[in-house]
């Protein structure tokens, strides 16, 4: 029971016995007036349904009408207040089936109370009349409650649609910053093998050419070469430094830096420090007509194995190779490794970050890498399409670089 049911209930009683203490009553039908005396019991049954309609709608609707009716035969006016809230409980609080039949059905029982009247007295003045007060306590009750029903229905639904909005919002905004994440992790993985690459091209070049320089303390001519590549190597080294970090404060893109024409002073590098390199390059015009984007690839990838090799197994052999096979490139990196090893040319005890970042790359491009241990060598292939062409950066996500290569020298085999 609400306390706004129960307050109505008690003021249709208290109207109700107003209208008696100032005999404000109709005339009873069919002799019934003689039970007027006993109008507090079906006023009390029909205030009980009042109070508890919201417990079951139809049922206490009945019960409003029926002690609303049987009011009005006795000649009491309270009775009024019944039918009238009967339709109103009906139509506002009922489902949506019994709301709309009642709705209408107040309509069709004014219209038919008015025609029956009209043919039982054939005065068009009292016919009139019931009209009117029928109208009042049937259509105007289910008019008003429809309108309230219809208040709510739109509340509930723009509800219900703000509810849906806020959802959608949050859920874009939960996506929105998902793929900010993902795009940092992304940026910050990419640039972390960058800077892997330069720090370990440059350092473990910096760490060959001072250990040949200490090998042969007796060869001036030697370590004043090994310096002068260690300065070169630290000031490639400090400059590509220097450019990725520009690049991430301004988020400009760089042009891929690295080709095929630069491998042979690369390998100089290596090689002049005393490690064995063999390098076989088959592809038509040495690889010149590859797109920059390949090339640097295919650089950078060279690079890491010599690394990997001068670190891991630089006792044995080296073997590149690069050859062309069905529309692709590939590329090749073997060095045999000895019982208790720690590894080979890209093996061993490392962190695996070379081989990581070879193996994105790769799939970057559109192409596969594989690490082969069989046989007693350490092995590296990576497959790339020949017809790659970089992808252009999306919106709101600069371009990673590729780092820089040492000066190109002549093509040859080192």
């Amino acid at each position: 029971m609400r306390p706004q049911d129960l307050a109505r209930a008690l003021g249709y009683g208290g109207l109700t016995w107003l209208l008696h203490a100032l005999v404000m009553n109709n005339d009873g039908v069919w002799g019934l007036q003689r039970y007027l005396g006993w109008w507090p019991l079906p006023l009390a049954i029909g205030c009980l349904a009042v109070a508890l309609r919201q417990l079951q709608v139809v049922a206490t609707s009945a019960t409003m009408a029926v002690a609303g009716i049987v009011l009005l035969l006795v000649g009491s006016s309270g009775g009024f207040f019944l039918v009238f809230e009967s339709v109103f409980t009906l139509v506002l609080w009922g489902g949506a089936r019994v709301s709309r039949a009642a709705e209408h059905g107040s309509l069709v029982l004014t219209a038919l109370l008015t025609i029956v009247m009209y043919f039982v007295t054939g005065s068009a003045a009292i016919s009139v009349t019931l009209a009117l007060v029928a109208a009042m306590v049937l259509m105007m009750p289910a008019q008003w409650a429809g309108n309230l029903r219809h208040a709510r229905e739109l509340a509930a639904s723009e509800a219900r649609t703000a509810a849906a909005m806020d959802e959608a919002a949050a859920a874009r905004s939960a996506a929105q910053a998902a793929e900010h994440e993902r795009m940092l992790v992304t940026e910050r993985t990419t640039m972390a093998r960058e800077v892997h690459d330069v720090l370990s091209a440059r350092l473990a070049a910096i760490a060959l050419q001072s250990g040949a320089a200490l090998n042969a303390p007796q060869n001036p001519a030697l370590a004043a070469r090994a310096m002068d590549e260690i300065r070169a190597q630290s000031v490639n080294g400090i400059e590509e430094l220097n450019t990725m970090i520009r690049m991430l404060h301004r988020g400009t893109p760089l042009a891929p830096a690295g080709s095929l024409g630069d491998v042979p002073a690369l390998l100089q590098t290596y090689s002049g420090s005393g490690l064995r390199v063999a390098y076989r390059n088959e592809l038509p015009g040495r690889g010149s007509t590859l797109d920059a984007v390949t090339q640097a690839t295919i650089y950078r990838t060279i690079n890491e194995s010599l690394v990997n090799f001068a670190k891991h197994a630089p006792e044995s052999e080296l073997s590149l190779s690069l050859v062309p096979r069905d529309g692709s490139v590939l590329f090749s990196a073997s060095n045999p490794v000895a019982a208790g090893s720690p590894g080979g040319a890209a093996g061993g005890h490392g962190t695996g970050t070379g081989l990581r970042g070879m193996r994105a790359r790769s799939a970057e491009l559109g192409g596969s890498f594989r690490i082969s241990t069989a046989n007693n060598a350490f092995a590296v292939s990576m497959s790339l399409p020949t017809g790659h062409r970089p992808p252009a950066a999306a919106p709101g996500e600069p371009a990673l670089p590729l780092g820089h290569a040492p000066a190109q020298l002549n093509e040859g085999t080192t």
